[in-house]
Formats: C-alpha cells, structure tokens, sequence
C-alpha cells in the first residue's frame, strides 16, 4: 500500500469517527434542546389552564382555551395531585390519516369536589423537522468536508513529498549493469536533504568498490592467463618425457588443476564481461535449434553412460539475446544435466513458448539448490565448482529473466522463464 493511500485512510477513518461521534452527540444534544422547550411550553399551557380552572373553578370548555388537543378525564380521588409527568406518545391526525409524534404532560387536579386527571400535546412535528434539516446539513457538509480533505491531501502530500518521491525514482532507475554517479538534489526539508547527502556519498562508495572489484577481476584474469600457458606447456612436455606411475600421476594432477583453473579464470573473465555490458550485440534466438546443437556436442558422453535423452519442443520463445551468451547459457545446463547424471540416467530438455524446462536424474547436491548459483559453491563431495550456474545465474539476471531450480525424488529440474 502507497504511502499517501495508507495516510488517506488514516485521516478519513479518523475524521469520519470524529465527525459522526460529534453528529451523535449534536442530535442528542438537539433533541433534550427540544424537549426542554417542549416541557417549557407545556409547563406554561398547563399552567393557563390551572389558572383558567382557579378562576372559573370548572374544567368545562378548557379544551377550547388551548390550539394543541387537551384530554381531560375525571377519576377517582387521589391525593397524587399537582405531580406533572412528561411522556413521548402518538396521537392519529385526522387531517393526515396518519399517527404524528407529540409531548405530552399530564397531571391531576382537584375542581370542587371532583379530580381531574388533564393531558395537554404538543405536536414534535416541527421540531423533528428541524433536527432532520440540522442532521442533513451536518452530513452533507461532512461529506463535502472529507471530499477536499481528500483531494487537499493528495495536493499537499504531493508538494510536501515531492524531494522523497524524486529520491526513490532515481534509486530505482540506479543499476550497476550501468553504473553512473546519481546526482540527489537538495531538499527544503532537513530529512530529505540528510537522505540525499546520504544516499550520494553511498551510491558513489558503491560504484567506486564496484568498478574496483572489475577492474582487479580483469586484471587477474589477464594476468593468470599466461603463467597458466606456461604450466600447462611444461607438464605437456613433461608427458613427453618417461615417467614411472607415480609421477605421471602426479604430473597429471597438476595438469587438471591447471586446467581447472584455467576455465575459472575464463569463467570470471566472462563475468566481469557481462558487468561491464560488453556484450551488446543481439538478435533473436533460435533455442530449438541451439539446444541440438548443445545435445550433440554430449553425445558420447551421453552414450558411455547409457543417458535417456529426450527433447520435446511445444513452442518457439521469442527472445533477444546475445548468439555468445545464449550459447553460453544453454551449455551450461545441459553440460550440468549430463556431467553430474548418473549410470542409465535420464534427461529431458522441454522447450515451450514461456519456458526452458531442463530435467535430469541425479544426486543429492548435499546443499540448498539456490545456493549451487553461487560462485565456488560446492555441490556435494564431487567437488564441482558452482561457477557454471554462477554465469547461468549471472545471465538470467543481465536479460532480466527468471530462474528456479528444485531438487525432489533424486530429480534436478531447471526451469527459466521468459517474459
């Protein structure tokens, strides 16, 4: 949820709570205002009516003194007399044909020798009127009050926020693929502007360790490379010369050690290659026909281990990648798929419009699978360098692709997704 959305809701759910806590208490307030009146005005009528009955001492006619309807009732002696008693009741409008809401006040009287019990109304009509005039003005100004609210907010929240907003968009926008020193303006806002300060000395600590890390990877994998030439010459020379068991075994060893080390300089070389965004180059992919390629090159290893290939095309993806690093891609599954196989093994490769599914028996890597895309990881005690999917990993990320590897029921499956 947005910032400003979530501050939103906020102040509306607030305000709204405020605002009909303070309509209930304004129409309670109302209506004892109203009753107050009412019971005053009755208080006043019936007090007519007492001194009517005091100077003509008789109740006759009395219904005629008032306009509001007046009940008088004769009852037998009580000594609860002069006790006035307010009550809500109804009375039928013969006028409307319908039961209107009135006050009513009752007491009881003593005229000569009789009691009278007297109820005088007064009609709530109007009064009930009011209030709901009242309470529809309050409504209608609550909600034009949260509808500029809102759009107040929206307005202010956007000027007031503007630097941070601007901050985010270019930290966004920043990538190492394409390195280059964001320049964060000043804000008139201290937080802003300490954010800023911040984030510019970062991003330029972080772009200068980058291109640092680069620059001795190339260096390195320039440099190892001829030392490594000329290990690799002199033990080809020494394979020349007669050596007894032991020794050629141990010329041997060093030899694939030169050699391993070679294809892991070539392999960081490649990396900081596709950092640096060296390979520009592109045109669309024809995986099909690459993935036979690939699955030929294998074939004799696939056929000296009794490996069950099976290939299933649905579908043509349409991506545009470097020729290079789509080889460099797809040898690398596949060569991952047959090498750490097992006898009378399997593995199938299925192409479809939205996805590279690569399956294949196996082992136990021994480890989680998201940590084989690591660089030098190990996949169990074989002692296979996770530098392959490291660069699969790597060029997944360049073309902004996805990847996900699972291991279940002695199974490895690869699957990329395409966009």
């Amino acid at each position: 949820m947005k910032l400003l959305t979530k501050t939103t809701l906020y102040f509306i759910t607030i305000s709204i709570f405020v605002f009909f806590t303070g309509g209930a208490m304004l129409y309670v307030l109302m209506q004892n205002l109203v009753k107050n009146e009412e019971n005053t005005e009755l208080m006043q009528r019936i007090q007519f009516v007492l001194n009517q009955i005091n100077k003509e001492d008789t109740v006759v006619n009395l219904n005629f003194i008032a306009s509001e309807p007046i009940d008088i009732e004769q009852i037998n002696p009580t000594k609860n007399t002069n006790n006035f008693y307010f009550r809500d009741t109804v009375l039928f409008n013969n006028l409307t044909k319908s039961y209107s809401p009135y006050r009513q006040l009752s007491t009881v009287i003593k005229s000569g020798s009789n009691y009278y019990k007297i109820r005088i109304y007064k009609s709530l009509i109007t009064s009930n009127i009011l209030i709901e005039k009242v309470a529809t003005i309050t409504t209608i100004m609550l909600l034009l009050f949260l509808l500029m609210a809102y759009f107040l907010n929206r307005y202010l929240f956007g000027r007031v926020w503007f630097d941070f907003f601007d901050t985010l968009h270019k930290i966004q926008e920043f990538s190492l693929n394409q390195p280059h020193k964001e320049a964060f303006t000043s804000s008139e806002i201290i937080e802003f502007d300490e954010l800023n300060r911040l984030l510019n000395k970062m991003t330029d600590k972080i772009i200068n360790d980058y291109e640092g890390i680069k620059e001795f990877t190339g260096n390195l994998s320039h440099e190892v490379q001829t030392p490594l030439s000329v290990i690799k010459n002199k033990m080809e020379l020494l394979f020349q010369e007669p050596l007894n068991q032991k020794q050629y075994e141990l010329v041997g060893s060093v030899y694939s050690a030169a050699n391993r080390l070679s294809a892991i300089v070539r392999s960081l070389a490649l990396i900081a290659r596709i950092d640096k965004n060296q390979f520009t180059e592109t045109q669309l992919i024809n995986f099909e026909q690459m993935i036979k390629r690939q699955t030929e090159n294998y074939n004799a290893l696939i056929d000296s281990r009794n490996i069950r290939l099976e290939t299933i095309f649905l579908g043509q993806p349409t991506i545009s990648m470097n020729t290079e690093l789509a080889e460099i891609l797809t040898n690398n599954l596949i060569k991952n798929a047959v090498r750490h196989n097992i006898e009378n093994g399997f593995v199938r490769i299925q192409l479809t419009g939205r996805e590279l599914i690569i399956s294949n028996s196996g082992e136990d890597p021994g480890v989680p699978t998201q940590e084989l895309f690591d660089q030098f990881s190990r996949a169990s005690d074989e002692g296979f360098m996770g530098i392959g999917l490291s660069i699969v990993r790597k060029i997944i990320e360049h073309y902004q692709l996805s990847i996900l590897y699972k291991f279940n029921n002695s199974i490895h499956e690869v699957t990329i997704c395409f966009p």
